[in-house]
């Protein structure tokens, strides 16, 4: 899984800039306007991109 520009993606519509991450502390999505903390910001896109690699495959489910 990928994680390259997940601090940069809005998680409402996807759009990825840049310009996004406003400062370290700060997300404002350029498209729509979403304003968010940017240290959470990431995570959702992580695990959303993490089930999708594992829904088609690319990662195979963790076993104990």
């Amino acid at each position: 899984m990928d994680p390259r520009n997940t601090s940069r993606q809005c998680s409402e519509y996807r759009h990825t800039h840049r310009t996004n991450r406003v400062t370290r502390a700060r997300f404002v999505c350029r498209s729509c306007g979403t304003v968010l903390q940017a240290d959470h910001r990431g995570s959702p896109d992580i695990a959303h991109r993490a089930g999708a690699a594992w829904q088609r495959g690319a990662v195979a489910p963790r076993t104990a």
